[in-house]
């Protein structure tokens, strides 16, 4: 037993060391984008959402729309097209071009969400933003990436009364939910 806490311990001294050795620039590389993280958020939250009966169809797709300024973000979600959530097909696209209604609405700013927010497109679209306030201004979630790492808040009042069901697991996670 003290020769495996002994071990532990030289291991764990090792990749400290290791790390000291490499200082700031392994942490760089080895770190997300901002977008990136986002990116991975929004899709995790479309796997612990529940859309509401009838909404998707008997399509097998749901439409990410994104309206988005920075080219990075809109990079970082367009990454996500193509991947399955549960037996569904993620089509990520871009709002501007977007034909049909929104499944889901990733906006970047209070001026964009000020824009589409009234948008027979957007009507009961899931809404996910990462800009301060949006949760107060109606939208459905808000993220918020830092340095200490990533949280959300959830408008849960306004997911029920456009028919959305978060998962417990979803809700446990949250820094807030909104009634």
């Amino acid at each position: 037993m003290l020769h495996a806490i002994q071990a532990l311990a030289i291991a764990a001294l090792g990749f400290w060391a290791a790390l000291a050795a490499h200082g700031p620039v392994a942490l760089a590389q080895e770190m997300p984008r901002e977008e990136a993280v986002r990116a991975v958020m929004v899709f995790n939250f479309l796997r612990f959402t529940e859309f509401p009966s009838g909404r998707l169809g008997d399509g097998r797709e749901i439409r990410l729309c994104i309206h988005a300024r920075g080219p990075r973000q809109a990079d970082a979600l367009f990454q996500l097209d193509g991947r399955r959530i549960s037996k569904r097909r993620l089509n990520v696209l871009d709002y501007s071009v977007s034909q049909g209604g929104c499944h889901v609405l990733y906006v970047d700013s209070r001026q964009g969400w000020n824009a589409v927010a009234d948008s027979s497109r957007v009507d009961n679209a899931l809404t996910i933003s990462a800009y301060p306030g949006f949760i107060l201004e109606g939208g459905m979630i808000e993220m918020d990436v830092r340095r200490e790492g990533a949280q959300f808040e959830i408008n849960l009042g306004q997911g029920r009364r456009a028919g959305f069901h978060f998962a417990p697991e979803l809700l446990r996670l949250a820094r807030r939910t909104h009634e």
